[in-house]
């Protein structure tokens, strides 16, 4: 089993709760643990538009391999997310399962590594809530896919998904605006879901999957701009 590790270590446009300093040290930590499970291999996408210190974060495993792709942030997070792991995924092995994290977050004491063997017929496994729950979703701070291949279709179905939500109706409000805008065009999508929503939308429409009570990482988020330590 490889793992990914997705990060901007240099935000370059809008606010952040984090400097990158901050950034640079919660990734190294994350490379730190994820050294020393047993990962065939790190891989380390990051899409900064800043140089990032190649050396410094090589020396923390000799397992690691780096791939800065600089691209355009966009607002909704989890889009940039799911285009840097596009744009880097010809990278990684084939027919190898996956474990991908963000660069916020490290595995603990209590971290979960299941086997695919295990669950034969799951594509992800992970955290969320999918059957009961509108919308559903699972997050994606960390998550296990059963290969790159998996990875790739997911996250190129989850971007027309992002995308497309807003056009499609869902209940009275969206047949509304559906209605409007027969005679008011709206350029753009006036919503677009998080990565997290398109992804358990994925997987409640057929794609098979086991989900965890929790996965054993934990980190920072800046919530109603103050720091909250996470588990999950």
């Amino acid at each position: 089993m490889i793992a990914v590790i997705t990060s901007t270590l240099f935000v370059n446009k809008g606010h952040s709760f984090f400097s990158s300093e901050e950034r640079l040290a919660q990734t190294i930590t994350t490379i730190q643990t994820l050294n020393r499970l047993n990962f065939s291999r790190l891989y380390l996408f990051d899409n900064s538009i800043q140089p990032i210190d190649h050396e410094l974060l090589l020396a923390y495993s000799s397992k690691l391999e780096i791939y800065q792709t600089p691209q355009y942030s966009f607002t909704n997070k989890g889009l940039s997310e799911a285009l840097l792991l596009l744009n880097n995924i010809h990278h990684l092995p084939v027919d190898t399962p996956v474990f991908k994290i963000s660069g916020r977050y490290h595995p603990t004491a209590n971290f979960v590594t299941p086997d695919f063997e295990d669950h034969p017929e799951a594509d992800f496994i992970g955290v969320g809530k999918i059957l009961n729950e509108k919308p559903p979703f699972v997050s994606t701070r960390a998550f296990y896919i059963k290969n790159r291949q998996v990875l790739e279709q997911m996250l190129m179905v989850a971007i027309e998904e992002m995308l497309a939500y807003s056009s499609s109706i869902h209940g009275i409000r969206s047949l509304f605006q559906s209605i409007t805008s027969c005679f008011k065009p709206h350029i753009g999508a006036r919503y677009q879901l998080s990565l997290e929503q398109a992804l358990g939308r994925i997987l409640k429409s057929g794609k098979n999957f086991h989900l965890l009570d929790h996965i054993g990482i934990e980190g920072y988020i800046a919530g109603s701009g103050n720091l909250e330590k996470i588990t999950e």
